[in-house]
C-alpha cells in the first residue's frame, strides 16, 4: 500500500476507529438517541474530542494529505493534534485514540520511512498500549524503513537490553544486524560503544576484545579513542582471557621464536612470555591503526562537507550535491564493495528524494549482478522520489519480471497508469510485459492498449500516440490487418501528426492485393487535407508522386499530382482557403467578443458615473471634522485610505484593488 493508499484507508473497515453503538430511548413508541458520528466530514476517523476547531483542523489536515501525501508540515500538524485527543494514549486511553494515532503513523511512515525519530515514537506509543511486543513490532519496521540510522539502532538494542535482559543470544544477534547496517558509518561510534559496553557488563572480556579488534579497522570519526580502548584493555586483561586458542598459541610461537628458542632449550618464564605476547598483540595492533589513521583521513575531506546527513523535504544546496558525487567516485575508485554498498545508502537518506542517486545506485548494482539487490533499491525509490517521472517505477517494474515475479511487474505498471493515464511510455512497457508472459495469448496486450483508447484527461498528441501503437501492436503483432485498419481510421480527420500518417501509409504500403493504390492514395489524400505544415505536406505529396509512378495504373493521375508539386492545383488552393476560411471566422469571433467586452465597460462606467456623482454630492455636504474627505478634493477622488478602500481621478473611477483569487476574478468581471 503506497502513501495515497495508506491516507484513504481511513476509510476502510480495517482502520475505523471502534464503532459507537446507537442507544435508544422508547416514549411512547418514538426513538432514540442519535449515533456519535465516527467520521468527520470528509471521512477522517474522528478525533475523540469536544473541540470543534480540533476537529475541523483535523479533518483540513487529513482532506490536504489525501491529495497530497507529500505535506510534510501538515503531517507534522495532524500528529500535534492527534497528541490533543481527550484521554491520551495509554492501555485505557479510549479505542479510538489508539486506532487514530496508528492510522495516522501507518499512512506517514510510508510515506516518509526515513524520519527515523518518528519511528522512535511510535515504538514508544505501542509500548504503552501494547508492551515490550507492540515496541518491538515498530522497531523492526523501523530499522527496515531506515536501516543505517545509528540512532534508531542503539535505540532498538537498548530497548531489548533492557526489557529482554536474560536473552543474551538475542541481544548479540540484534548487535550483529545493526553492525551490518551502521557499523561502517563515519559517525557510529555511538553504536559500538552500546555494543563493547553489553559484553564489559557481562564480563565477557573474550568477546569485548574480539569485538574491539574488528572496531579498529573501521575509519570513522572516533576511530582514535577506540583504539586507545584497545591498548588498555590489552594491556590490564591476560592474553589468555582475551585472546582466541588460536591467537594465544600463534603470538606465544612468535613470542618464543625471538628469543631464539628451540625444542632444547628451557621454557620462557610465564610473566616474560606473557609480557612478550602483550608486546606483539600492542604491536601489531599499532600497524592496524596507522592504516585506519590513513583510510579515515582520505574520507575526511568528503566527510567534513556533510553538512546535512539526515533525511529532510527541503531541497539540498548545490556544493552538498556536489560534495556526494565526489565521495561516491573516491569510493567506487577505492573498490571496497561494503564500503561503497554503505555510502550509497548514507547518501540515499540525505539525498532520498534526488533520481539522479538512485539511478546510480541502481547502475552500480547492476554491475554486481545482484538482482535482489536492484529490487531493494529500485523498491525503495519509487516511495521517495516524486511520482511525476514514472522512470523509476518502469525500472523496477523490468526487474520485477527479470525476478519471475510478475504479479509485482504487472502492479508497477497499473499504479503509475493510474497516476498517469495516458503515459505512453508505460503503456508501450505494459503491452510488451503481457506479450513477453503470455506470447501464445496476446489478449491481456492489446487491452493494455483498447483501455487507453478515448481518455478524457489526455492531449491529442497522446492520443494519436496511442492510436497509431495500438494499430501497429495489431498489425506487426497480432498480425490482424482488418483490426488494425480499423483503429488507423479513428484518427481520420482528427489527428495531424506525420508520426500517424507516416505509419498509416506504411500499414496501407505494406498490405498489397485488391484495391491496393486505392487504399494508399486514399491515405495520402488526407495528407493533403491535414492541417499539417505546406513544407511537410509537400514532402508527402513527393512520396505520393512515387508510389503513383510505381503502382498507379493511370497516367492523367500522375501528371495531375506533378503539377500540383510544382504549381499548387485546386486542391492546395482549396486548402489554403479552408484554412484562410477559418482563420477569418476566428477572427470575427475575436472581434465580437471585444465588441461585447466595451459595450459591457460603457455600461459599468456610466453605473459608477451616477454612484459617484451620488457620493461626490454627500460629501460635499457633510464634510467629516477629521478631514478624512475635503470637499475641494472629492473631484480629485483624493480618499483618505483609513476611511476608504479605493482611490483614482474622478474622470476614470477605478476598481478596488483586487486581493486573492476571488478578488481578482471580481476585478477580471468588471473590466469585462
Amino acid at each position: 500500500m503506497d502513501s495515497a493508499e495508506a491516507a484513504a484507508a481511513y476509510t476502510s473497515p480495517h482502520h475505523e476507529a471502534t464503532d459507537v453503538n446507537s442507544i435508544q430511548e422508547e416514549t411512547g413508541g418514538e426513538a432514540v438517541v442519535p449515533q456519535q458520528p465516527t467520521t468527520t466530514p470528509s471521512g477522517a476517523p474522528m478525533p475523540t474530542t469536544t473541540d470543534p476547531a480540533l476537529i475541523e483542523a483535523w479533518d483540513r489536515c487529513w482532506t490536504v494529505v489525501k491529495a497530497s501525501p507529500g505535506e510534510f508540515d501538515v503531517w507534522e500538524e495532524l500528529m500535534r493534534l492527534a497528541d490533543r485527543q481527550d484521554g491520551g494514549f495509554t492501555p485505557d486511553a479510549p479505542p479510538a485514540n489508539i486506532a487514530n494515532v496508528r492510522i495516522l503513523y501507518d499512512a506517514f511512515l510510508e510515506q516518509f520511512p526515513l524520519c527515523f525519530g518518528y519511528w522512535k515514537k511510535y515504538s514508544d506509543l505501542e509500548f504503552l498500549a501494547r508492551g515490550a511486543e507492540g515496541a518491538i513490532e515498530i522497531f523492526e519496521r523501523g530499522v527496515k524503513g531506515i536501516a543505517n540510522s545509528v540512532d534508531l539502532w542503539v535505540q532498538y538494542c537498548t530497548f531489548i537490553m533492557e526489557h529482554k535482559a536474560d536473552n543474551r543470544e538475542e541481544i548479540e544477534q540484534l548487535f550483529e544486524r545493526g553492525a551490518k547496517c551502521v557499523g561502517l558509518d563515519f559517525m557510529p561510534h555511538v553504536f559500538w560503544e552500546k555494543f563493547i559496553s553489553f559484553y564489559e557488563e557481562k564480563e565477557e572480556f573474550s568477546k569485548m576484545f574480539q569485538l574491539m579488534e574488528r572496531v579498529i579497522r573501521i575509519p570513522m570519526h572516533q576511530y582514535a579513542r577506540f583504539y586507545q580502548q584497545y591498548v588498555q584493555l590489552a594491556s590490564t586483561r591476560p592474553m589468555s582471557e582475551i585472546l582466541s586458542e588460536e591467537q594465544y598459541n600463534t603470538f606465544k610461537a612468535k613470542a618464543t621464536a625471538r628469543e631464539g628458542q628451540d625444542e632444547t632449550s628451557e621454557e620462557m618464564p610465564e610473566e616474560q612470555l606473557e609480557a612478550e605476547i602483550r608486546r606483539l598483540v600492542i604491536e601489531a595492533s599499532g600497524l592496524i591503526y596507522a592504516r585506519t589513521a590513513e583510510e579515515t583521513n582520505k574520507r575526511w575531506p568528503f566527510e567534513a562537507e556533510i553538512k546535512r546527513p539526515y533525511f529532510h523535504v527541503k531541497p539540498m544546496d548545490m556544493p552538498q550535491l556536489s560534495n556526494w558525487r565526489r565521495y561516491l567516485d573516491f569510493e567506487e575508485t577505492e573498490g571496497d564493495v561494503e564500503r561503497i554498498r554503505v555510502l550509497y545508502e548514507r547518501c540515499l537518506v540525505t539525498c532520498a528524494l534526488y533520481e539522479e542517486f538512485w539511478l546510480r545506485y541502481g547502475a552500480w548494482a547492476r554491475s554486481l549482478d545482484n538482482v535482489e539487490l536492484l529490487q531493494d533499491i529500485y523498491s525503495r525509490a519509487v516511495v521517495m522520489v516524486p511520482s511525476s517521472n514514472p522512470s523509476l517505477a518502469l525500472t523496477l517494474a523490468m526487474i520485477e519480471e527479470e525476478r519471475g515475479d510478475n504479479e509485482a511487474a504487472r502492479r508497477q505498471y497499473q499504479k503509475t497508469l493510474e497516476r498517469l493515464p495516458g503515459h505512453i511510455e508505460t503503456i508501450v512497457r505494459f503491452a510488451n510485459f503481457e506479450r513477453r508472459i503470455s506470447p501464445g495469448d496476446l489478449a491481456a496486450a492489446e487491452l493494455v492498449y483498447a483501455s487507453q483508447l478515448g481518455l478524457d484527461n489526455v492531449d491529442v498528441m497522446t492520443q494519436t500516440a496511442i492510436v497509431t501503437l495500438y494499430a501497429k501492436f495489431l498489425w506487426q503483432v497480432r498480425k490482424d490487418v482488418d483490426g488494425a485498419r480499423a483503429i488507423f481510421k479513428t484518427g481520420e480527420g482528427k489527428f495531424d501528426s506525420k508520426f500517424y500518417f507516416s505509419n498509416y501509409i506504411k500499414f496501407e504500403m505494406d498490405q498489397p492485393g485488391e484495391d491496393y493504390e486505392k487504399r494508399v492514395s486514399a491515405v495520402y489524400e488526407q495528407v493533403r487535407y491535414s492541417g499539417l505544415s505546406e513544407s511537410v505536406k509537400n514532402d508527402y505529396s513527393q512520396s505520393y508522386l512515387d508510389f503513383v509512378m510505381e503502382f498507379g495504373t493511370s497516367a492523367a493521375r500522375y501528371n495531375q499530382l506533378e503539377a500540383d508539386i510544382k504549381a499548387p492545383s485546386v486542391y492546395v488552393a482549396q486548402s489554403r482557403k479552408r484554412a484562410a476560411a477559418a482563420a477569418e471566422r476566428a477572427d470575427e469571433e475575436e472581434r465580437a467578443k471585444r465588441q461585447r467586452q466595451e459595450q459591457a465597460e460603457v455600461e459599468e462606467e456610466k453605473k459608477n458615473d451616477v454612484a459617484m456623482d451620488g457620493q461626490a454630492q454627500a460629501s460635499s455636504e457633510h464634510v467629516e471634522k477629521d478631514g478624512a474627505v475635503a470637499s475641494s478634493d472629492a473631484g480629485l477622488g483624493m480618499v483618505d485610505p483609513a476611511h476608504a478602500q479605493w482611490a483614482g481621478p474622478a474622470s476614470g473611477y477605478s476598481y478596488p484593488p483586487a486581493t486573492g483569487a476571488y478578488g481578482q476574478a471580481q476585478w477580471d468581471h468588471g473590466a469585462a
